[in-house]
């Protein structure tokens, strides 16, 4: 009897001390294909690979069956690769061996000039653009607005790029009064709260507070803003807060933990996701599958992952968001029922089977 596949996905970012969002994709997507059940010909084995200098982190890696675990070194170091069929990177490391490689895409931030203070940052991650276009044997996107971004600025074969989009965490879910209530009380939530969470620039926070204050939402809610900020970004906000006389009224947690973020989607009144521009917007969905309306904007991927179970405005248009806020607030209870059901259909097993569907289609076409 052969032995079956062995497929490696590159997982260094599981050692990061605090998870990004590609990091909780990676983690997510080696867990569900750990955990797929599958007929004895469809089985594999899955290989999670960490770099040299993150070993020593490696209890931070996935625990799981058909998964095992080892480093790996630069392009300089002489050591043999792995037996594996294939490499999946999830992010911009990747091992120098010489077998297919699958990569996913999660954005075009660089392409479209969005977050690139840093301009040799963006420049290089226009680089690993070109690198997956031309090296790639087929390109995972997390989005079909992701998907046409690539083809549209970057370039390449439309048939190597497969849509396979993320799922939800079953940790979104509605919580129950006890589960609030205590969630509540270590963040100090007194009442009702809207709540925002992202630090990056097109999350939109800036115009999200204005429509906070142009919508007089301060005289029944708290806006609870999640998420770590320089020093500088914290005192130009919070000067605007003060401004506007909101200094009570919004609320600025920093960096929350992946153990609390699910009960504060699920008791929040309503989660705004106002973003200028994503390569999927998973977290409308996390809300949306914690029984939360959700506000979110007409750019990026945003409208094909609401799928028409959010509020749709103009992110630009603060009069417009403030309007989209009450409207999110108001939602009836039908449409709040149809979103969770729509969110809960968006599983992880899912993503890990169109995913595997993809390796299997390198293997049978080389």
């Amino acid at each position: 009897m052969s032995r079956p596949p062995v497929f490696a996905i590159e997982a260094t970012n599981l050692t990061d001390e605090r998870g990004t969002g590609i990091g909780r994709y990676t983690r997510q997507l080696i867990e569900a294909l750990s955990a797929l059940q599958l007929p004895a010909q469809d089985e594999f084995e899955l290989l999670q690979l960490c770099k040299r200098s993150r070993w020593k982190l490696r209890e931070r890696l996935a625990q799981g069956p058909r998964l095992s675990s080892r480093c790996w070194w630069g392009p300089v170091w002489p050591i043999p690769r792995p037996d594996c069929a294939l490499v999946h990177v999830p992010d911009e490391r990747e091992p120098p061996w010489r077998v297919p490689i699958v990569a996913t895409v999660h954005d075009l931030y660089a392409a479209l000039n969005v977050n690139s203070g840093d301009e040799k940052k963006r420049l290089r991650k226009l680089r690993h653009y070109a690198h997956l276009r031309d090296h790639c044997t087929r390109l995972v996107c997390v989005s079909e607005n992701t998907r046409q971004d690539f083809l549209r600025l970057v370039g390449g074969d439309p048939a190597r790029l497969k849509v396979v989009p993320p799922g939800v965490s079953p940790q979104f879910r509605p919580h129950t009064p006890e589960e609030l209530d205590a969630v509540r009380a270590r963040h100090d939530l007194a009442g009702p709260y809207l709540l925002f969470v992202g630090s990056t620039p097109n999350k939109n926070l800036a115009r999200t507070i204005e429509a906070f204050a142009a919508g007089r939402f301060d005289r029944d809610f708290t806006l609870m803003v999640c998420g770590e900020r320089s020093l500088a970004q914290g005192q130009v906000l919070a000067g605007r807060v003060a401004e506007l006389g909101l200094t009570a009224r919004v609320r600025f947690a920093g960096f929350v933990s992946d153990a609390d973020l699910p009960a504060l989607y699920a008791g929040a009144a309503a989660y705004l996701f106002p973003s200028l521009y994503e390569g999927y917007g998973l977290p409308i969905l996390e809300a949306m599958a914690s029984g939360t309306p959700v506000l979110t904007s007409d750019r990026g991927a945003c409208p094909e992952a609401a799928s028409g179970h959010a509020v749709i405005a103009d992110p630009e248009d603060v009069g417009a968001l403030a309007s989209g806020i009450a409207a999110a607030v108001a939602l009836p209870e039908e449409r709040r029922t149809a979103a969770l059901a729509y969110a809960r259909t968006r599983s992880w097993e899912a993503t890990a089977r169109g995913t595997l569907a993809v390796w299997r289609d390198v293997l049978a076409r080389p």
